[in-house]
């Protein structure tokens, strides 16, 4: 296995910035891991927080507005180092903006997604005054404008368009398309209605145009052809309509190295798209907006690694060797949703021998349980830790209490030290939610 002096970053790499091999094995932030396992237990998200903080401020370097997706990985010390790094965030449900409130960021700081939000996330949005609420319908338009009208503010809005651009590493992933449940259309002018209606409206402010094409995109062509369609639209606006586009979001999914992809470098690209935008907008003949962009994966996905324990090793029919460990889809179900891959390696070197490659499968009772297939991890895995790399995004927040097993715990890193920033989850707080049966009560 190779991995990077701690003194380096290559975005190339799946594992963190500080990853290197020490005395004790695979060391992340100056901590050994088996340390972090048999402290914290396993199943373990360790997070390394000098990742986070160069890819926060590389992004800052490239792009004038970054907000955050809280989806990626929802945590309040999480959301406060991000913001102080100088990231706003985007929460894209009213758990993920309470968060962000609860965690004291500035509601100037946060905006609002979601394609069926409730009266209830909307009204909590504009009483808390998000900075910018993304409206995905004409519909959800006329919502928001009653219950800014109700709490006597003025709301500023995005209006959600779709850009007819696809980009994504599996169909799942790809938002930018007709076929896409997010936004209005251009083509039928329903983006225009929608763009119209906040502009025309005293309780709402329109600030811009919002699309997101796509996610784990590894080419910088899908966002530029982005910014070509949606500022030929704001001129369209501005020409017949007399509404002007302030700001650009281009969205994220901007994608990284999980094995062996070459991931999107973020400072050229963003040179690339602000050269894109200003040049289409001259051609427009409009003011060039902000543009923002909305990363989550770029920011933790490579920033984290999950510590599992080897349970079990044994050869199975077909002569495949198997190692199952103590977690799976219920913490990572990735592999199972997206057939995505991810870079495994003992935690200790390991063990010279001629071992097979090594299917390892998770403990849940599904077949499709399997973390990655042909690895090769020596002999004598039993009881051993294994790491897996890039799972800071999309693993946690997708996680679930299949099979009744409690979340795992998060803890970052940095200079030698850890902390928790999440516990683990346990059977009493899975229990809490269970009714107590009355005394005399059937059913």
């Amino acid at each position: 296995m190779s991995l990077p002096h701690p003194s380096s970053i290559s975005a190339s790499t799946p594992w963190p910035a500080t990853a290197h091999w020490g005395p004790y094995g695979l060391e992340v932030g100056g901590v050994p891991v088996v340390e972090l396992a048999a402290e914290f237990g396993t199943p373990l998200l360790v997070l390394d927080v000098e990742h986070l903080r160069r890819r926060c401020r590389e992004l800052t370097g490239a792009f004038p507005r970054v907000y955050f997706a809280a989806k990626a990985l929802t945590s309040r010390r999480l959301l406060r180092f991000v913001n102080a790094e100088g990231l706003r965030v985007l929460a894209a449900s009213g758990g993920e903006l309470d968060a962000c409130l609860r965690a004291g960021l500035p509601p100037r700081h946060l905006a609002l997604h979601g394609n069926s939000k409730s009266d209830t996330e909307i009204e909590q949005a504009v009483a808390a005054g998000v900075g910018l609420l993304v409206c995905d319908h004409l519909e959800e338009i006329a919502r928001v404008e009653a219950a800014a009208r109700r709490l006597a503010r003025r709301q500023d809005v995005l209006v959600r368009v779709v850009p007819e651009v696809a980009g994504g590493a599996h169909p799942s992933l790809v938002t930018g398309t007709a076929a896409s449940k997010f936004g209005v259309p251009i083509e039928t002018g329903a983006a225009a209605a929608a763009a119209v209606a906040v502009a025309e409206s005293s309780a709402l402010r329109f600030r811009g145009l919002h699309a997101h094409i796509g996610s784990q995109i590894l080419e910088p062509e899908p966002f530029l052809a982005a910014i070509d369609r949606l500022v030929a639209f704001a001129g369209l606006l501005a020409r017949r309509d007399g509404v002007t586009t302030e700001i650009l979001d281009i969205g994220g999914g901007f994608g990284i190295t999980y094995v062996d992809e070459d991931p999107l470098d973020l400072s050229s690209s963003g040179r690339a798209m602000s050269r894109r935008l200003r040049a289409a907008a001259a051609r427009e003949g409009i003011p060039v907006p902000c543009l923002a962009v909305e990363p989550g994966r770029a920011v933790v996905g490579g920033a984290g690694l999950t510590l599992y324990r080897v349970e079990a090793v044994k050869t199975a029919a077909d002569g495949r060797r198997i190692a199952a460990v103590d977690g799976g889809m219920s913490d990572n179900p990735r592999p199972m949703l997206y057939g995505a891959r991810h870079t495994l390696a003992p935690a200790a070197r390991a063990t010279p021998g001629d071992a097979p490659a090594t299917t390892v499968v998770g403990r849940h009772c599904e077949s499709g349980d399997v973390i990655a297939e042909g690895v090769p991890l020596g002999t004598d895995l039993a009881g051993q830790v294994l790491a897996v790399a890039a799972t800071g995004a999309y693993c946690y927040t997708l996680a679930s209490n299949y099979n009744r097993t409690p979340r795992p715990a998060v803890v970052a890193v940095r200079d030698g030290s850890a902390g928790l920033w999440l516990r683990r989850e346990t059977h009493d707080d899975l229990d809490r939610l269970e009714v107590p049966v009355a005394s005399g009560v059937a059913v």
